[in-house]
């Protein structure tokens, strides 16, 4: 069975594609637990406003994502986290909370 082996004329094509996924889901996944860690950094620890800290994360997360050319799932991610965080930043600016 050894003797069946010739080092480099395995097909790998497969093994680089499951290594290539598993990247891109760490990159995917590191970016936006930066980006949320800088978010609430932004609010709780600079009391920056969760507006002004919302604009700041989508400008970070914008420049990160076309630096570490990101795809659509990346993109859409950020508008849906952008668009729940508007929600509810209206909502507690509008009971008074904030």
């Amino acid at each position: 069975m050894a003797e069946d082996y010739t080092r480099g004329e395995m097909d790998i094509s497969q093994h680089k594609a499951t290594f290539e996924g598993v990247m891109g889901v760490s990159v995917f996944a590191s970016l936006i637990t930066g980006l949320t860690v800088l978010y609430l950094t932004l609010v709780f620890g600079a009391e920056l406003g969760w507006l002004n800290a919302l604009i700041a994360s989508a400008i970070v997360g914008g420049i990160a994502g076309v630096v570490m050319k990101q795809g659509a799932g990346y993109w859409v991610t950020l508008g849906v986290l952008a668009v729940i965080t508007v929600i509810s930043g209206g909502l507690v600016s509008a009971l008074g909370q904030g």
